[in-house]
């Protein structure tokens, strides 16, 4: 799992964690425990994730759970 991966595209998207928890509809607890390593990201998370980082679903989970950091495009 690669949390980086989820970071980058935040603080690119120039979002706060609390901006994001409530984009997805969630608490701040949620992101935290995922970015932590604590809890693993639930597969379908990635489609709303991806809708809010402005990236396809394929790129931002081949991202996050294989950990390959592929470039910085916004497709």
């Amino acid at each position: 799992m690669n949390p980086d991966a989820l970071e980058k595209y935040r603080i690119k998207k120039k979002l706060s964690k609390t901006q994001l928890c409530s984009k997805m509809g969630l608490t701040g607890g949620w992101y935290s425990r995922i970015v932590t390593g604590e809890v693993t990201l639930k597969p379908k998370y990635i489609p709303k994730l991806a809708e809010i980082f402005g990236i396809k679903p394929e790129k931002l989970s081949r991202e996050y759970f294989s950990g390959v950091q592929l470039e910085d495009t916004a497709s």
